[in-house]
């Protein structure tokens, strides 16, 4: 059985259905996008102006206190994505891919947070904060080209520790016909709408930090309850669990 398939056959059946919620969301995505884009309140951008998301000013003012928590864990007690997340086993085939989550789908990683006390302080908040974790890529790590869950979330990047060679370390957003190419400064941030296609290559010597957060999408009310809705039935599907569970096994190690 390969991925897709054994993705497809994880998680409770629902009786007479036959599939899981992971499975419904699936097939229900491209109709639940569509409402979210009608009633959506910025325009449907690869990448996203700033200025319409004023806790972003308030992050990169602190920067730096994020940065020393975030080395200060170091990457060996960064578990690689791909470790703690079945479900993103494609593009985390890459184990120089690694995830330190703080929060998730409501349910705030505890043991984590105390490791980094100001990022979790500040991430609290962050309206419509759905994720957030410092993400590291290592050094000659690869992601490849992907697209995300729904167009009800938008991916935030702070970086914290850059490559000084920024040339080798760099996004390609596409947009049509057009490819966008983000580098990562540090102290310096960008929004985007990972629903568009995107690929990350680190092809320096030199480990890459970031604050990663997902954040709902500004909607009208129909919008917002269908986002609500839908990351409801995320949040207790096995995608969620099994990286709850994982995190949880992850930190119980390093604290022994």
């Amino acid at each position: 059985m390969n991925w897709q398939a054994t993705l497809n056959a994880r998680g409770r059946k629902l009786p007479f259905i036959g599939k899981s919620w992971f499975q419904i969301g699936k097939e229900l995505r491209p109709k639940i996008d569509r409402i979210i884009l009608e009633d959506s309140k910025i325009p449907d951008a690869a990448v996203q102006d700033k200025a319409a998301f004023p806790w972003i000013e308030k992050l990169e003012a602190r920067w730096q206190d994020i940065r020393d928590e975030a080395v200060r864990i170091r990457a060996e007690d960064i578990p690689s994505l791909g470790d703690i997340s079945f479900d993103h086993g494609r593009i985390a085939a890459d184990r120089r891919w690694r995830a330190f989550f703080l929060k998730g789908y409501g349910y705030r990683m505890e043991a984590n947070a105390k490791r980094a006390p100001i990022t979790a302080a500040l991430l609290e908040k962050v309206p419509g904060l759905v994720t957030a974790n410092f993400s590291v890529l290592e050094a000659g790590g690869h992601i490849p080209r992907h697209w995300g869950m729904t167009k009800g979330m938008l991916t935030y990047h702070l970086a914290l520790k850059a490559p000084s060679d920024r040339e080798k370390c760099r996004m390609h957003l596409e947009e049509g016909e057009t490819t966008h190419v983000l580098h990562w400064d540090e102290g310096q941030s960008f929004l985007f709408d990972d629903m568009f296609n995107h690929e990350v290559w680190n092809e320096t010597d030199e480990d890459r930090y970031i604050l990663l957060i997902q954040v709902k999408r500004p909607c009208r009310w129909r919008g917002n309850a269908i986002q609500n809705l839908f990351l409801k039935g995320v949040r207790h599907s096995r995608f969620v669990q099994d990286i709850r569970k994982a995190i949880d096994d992850s930190a119980s190690k390093v604290a022994a």
